[in-house]
């Protein structure tokens, strides 16, 4: 087995070792696709998590061994990376570090918490190895954990029909939650200062975009809302819109919500005085632990544009450059794919 490790800030390793494997209840597969994003950059950035790690999420794979024959060798499938801690004690994580306890959750997330895909084998417990279904291709696929991150946010804010949501980011898990939002009958407004990333949401099927650096946020939401602003709010942890936006975004007992991963964002400084003075409901989502088969089933469904969400295709081999080239330049990226 062979795989990439950041080593420690800005460093990457080439390691090579002997596969594990599998035991009962457990699944090796060959990573086929891999989904490069800006959780890989923080990380080579030194912004969370220990080291050494192998980073990325997101992969697809084929089975190459499944001692209990529920899987067959040559298999396409999908990969979960949550692993639940308290219930798989071979895959919990050490901190030895307890000023960053904050950053961890019941929830260890490959390639965020723990060792991630960017690597040729893997062996995981057989749960977190779905079948992939026929009409799925894998760069849909790559795609799965966002959408079950998505999909828990849209279930804790209870996005209604003919509500709307503004969304603070405009990269591919906003775009992925501004088309389920638009799925749940719900009208979502995209505010983003890069207008690459507004276009890519704009060509699937979102119609309000907002650009902050040529148009007055507030003014343009009450115009679009009608004047009573949204009733949900969704900040997208690495949105580069100041997070104040949020909350005068907000209607009256409206929701907001803080989406993505603690690596990016660990400390707001902010008036919380619209908090309590609209009397809104704030809550945070990081992971969407068991949301993965509804992700797997709205792919199925063909309900998510997501083909143009990839921006770059590169070997296995280019994947340290490709990291420390989306760390420097992050609007210059979607996803990349390595393969």
């Amino acid at each position: 087995m062979k795989g990439w490790q950041i080593t420690s800030k800005g460093n990457f390793d080439l390691f090579e070792k002997e596969a594990s494997e599998p035991l009962d209840g457990q699944v090796k597969v060959r990573i086929t696709k891999a989904a490069i994003t800006s959780t890989d950059a923080a990380l080579y950035l030194g912004n969370g998590g220990e080291y050494p790690i192998t980073p990325v999420r997101a992969a697809t794979g084929v089975v190459s061994e499944c001692p209990s024959g529920e899987l067959k060798k040559g298999e396409r499938v999908i990969i979960s990376p949550y692993i639940n801690r308290a219930k798989d004690a071979q895959f919990r994580h050490a901190h030895s570090e307890p000023d960053k306890s904050f950053l961890f959750s019941d929830i260890d997330i490959m390639g965020v918490t723990t060792d991630g895909f960017l690597r040729d084998f893997v062996t995981l417990p057989k749960e977190n190895v779905i079948p992939m279904p026929d009409g799925i291709s894998d760069d849909e696929a790559v795609f799965v954990e966002h959408i079950a991150l998505a999909l828990k946010t849209a279930g804790v804010l209870g996005v209604d029909q003919n509500e709307y949501v503004a969304i603070l980011g405009g990269n591919s898990l906003c775009n992925i939650f501004a088309q389920l939002v638009m799925y749940y009958h719900g009208i979502p407004i995209i505010i983003d200062n890069d207008r690459e990333l507004l276009n890519v949401c704009r060509a699937n099927g979102i119609y309000y975009t907002i650009n902050p650096t040529d148009t007055d946020c507030i003014n343009r939401v009450l115009e679009i809302t009608g004047g009573k602003m949204a009733e949900h709010v969704v900040f997208e942890s690495r949105s580069r819109i100041p997070f104040y936006s949020a909350l005068s975004l907000a209607k009256k007992k409206g929701r907001v919500a803080l989406m993505g991963f603690n690596i990016f964002i660990d400390k707001i400084d902010v008036n919380i005085t619209p908090i309590l003075k609209k009397q809104l409901t704030f809550t945070g989502i990081n992971n969407g632990f068991n949301e993965i088969n509804s992700a797997v089933n709205i792919l199925a469904n063909k309900i998510l544009k997501s083909d143009n969400l990839i921006s770059h295709r590169i070997n296995f081999k280019d994947a340290p450059e490709a990291i420390k080239n989306l760390a420097l330049n992050p609007s210059g990226y979607r996803s990349v794919i390595a393969e």
